[in-house]
């Protein structure tokens, strides 16, 4: 989950809807990809954080009974594998494409993390790089292209973190989002209210509308992940709406 406080209590968006956000930014992109490429990257970009009901999972919850942002690390300092191997499952029976780009990006997630401490977790990376490698040698992919459409996942998936957190400056104060896909840096601002642009406009039309859904919870801490879960289910859906413009 993504978990910012709000006057009112905490504001709180689901990774699906990040992801979903992240999709229309790449549906969007001005890329030259062929229909049975794009479409699995595109799956592959909105689905990246499914795997598991997130207002239902005990570590969503801090100690303290607050909803936990998804960047704090809980107190075991384990990496629960649950998640990744639900999503690695429903990727890999949709296509081998897909496979390779979630795999790539649990690898770009978790790989700097193999310190030797976590035996489980290094263990799964490993499997994953061989599956990477038995992937594209099937498929019959230059290891290079297939590089290109990972960072234009990751291009993705890092913008939508950025408008999802609120991190784009305010003022025009301008910001990197990531490496795109041909290797260039993009930068983006806001030119007026909920109005973003990027430099170098890299999309196919000159403005569009994006969007993503978001709850406010005014209930501060709860006493179990099972009361959380009720509430998120009877808190009413909220929309946040942005235009793209060049």
């Amino acid at each position: 989950m993504i978990v910012a406080s709000h006057i009112k209590g905490w504001k709180i968006i689901n990774q699906r809807s990040h992801g979903l956000l992240a999709a229309m930014l790449a549906y969007e992109y001005d890329i030259d990809v062929p229909t049975d490429i794009l479409v699995p990257t595109l799956i592959a970009i909105a689905e990246h954080d499914d795997g598991i009901a997130e207002t239902q999972e005990n570590k969503n919850l801090t100690e303290a009974g607050a909803p936990r942002h998804f960047l704090v690390s809980d107190e075991s300092n384990k990496t629960d594998l649950k998640q990744q191997y639900n999503v690695m499952e429903n990727a890999t029976s949709k296509s081998q494409l897909n496979a390779f780009l979630t795999s790539m990006h649990i690898d770009f997630i978790f790989g700097d993390k193999t310190d030797g401490e976590d035996k489980k977790l290094d263990k799964y990376l490993k499997e994953q790089e061989v599956n990477r490698k038995n992937i594209l040698k099937h498929l019959k992919i230059d290891k290079k292209y297939a590089e290109r459409l990972y960072r234009f996942v990751e291009w993705c998936d890092a913008f939508s973190l950025l408008i999802c957190m609120d991190k784009i400056q305010p003022e025009g104060r301008k910001m990197e989002i990531s490496q795109g896909p041909d290797g260039n840096m993009n930068q983006t601002f806001y030119k007026d209210e909920n109005v973003i642009t990027v430099e170098p406009w890299v999309f196919k039309r000159d403005s569009f509308k994006v969007f993503y859904e978001y709850k406010i919870i005014e209930q501060l801490h709860f006493k179990s992940v099972e009361e959380f879960n009720e509430v998120c289910k009877n808190t009413a859906v909220q929309r946040q709406e942005f235009k793209f413009s060049k």
